[in-house]
């Protein structure tokens, strides 16, 4: 399977809830897509006007296609990824979390990559979780295997992925 075929199948899967964007720039990169997920939920009394709370939740995924990454590469997708990211991110009282999610999809993954993405982390609050916090979640593809790997908290993507491979 080529990394585009694996996307071609990958997209209807978040064509649904997200909005997607093909072939973006993000700093010196040109990213294949992105996709952006915004929900909000409320509860008032008989009118809007007397809200009780309010929460918002948002997702912002960068697809990244790579033959076979280098270190130094995959440490300036990750950075570029998460500046951009953050970036999407406005804080509020309402603000609950935020995901900045990385799917790399790659012809070969190297030993020095796939340990960099177990252990990579990135967790920030916004005035002590009062506005709420964002997490990195990074998710990689390796097409010569057929193996799927991801840091902790991108754990949550890997049945969709490994799902498409097989």
């Amino acid at each position: 399977m080529t990394k585009e075929a694996f996307l071609q199948q990958l997209m209807p899967s978040y064509e649904a809830y997200f909005d997607i964007q093909y072939n973006v720039s993000i700093g010196s990169r040109k990213l294949p897509a992105i996709a952006q997920f915004h929900s909000r939920s409320e509860k008032y009394i008989f009118v809007r006007s007397a809200k009780l709370w309010a929460t918002e939740m948002n997702e912002y995924v960068y697809f990244a296609f790579s033959d076979t990454p280098k270190a130094e590469d995959f440490s300036s997708l990750k950075k570029e990824v998460l500046q951009a990211g953050l970036a999407q991110i406005k804080p509020h009282s309402e603000h609950m979390y935020s995901y900045v999610s990385l799917i790399l999809v790659a012809d070969l993954l190297p030993e020095e990559i796939i340990n960099e993405i177990k252990k990579a982390k990135f967790h920030k609050t916004y005035l002590f979780s009062f506005h709420g916090w964002m997490y990195l979640r990074i998710a990689a593809v390796d097409l010569s295997n057929g193996k799927v790997y991801s840091n902790q908290k991108g754990k949550e993507l890997l049945p969709l992925l490994q799902n498409i491979l097989s």
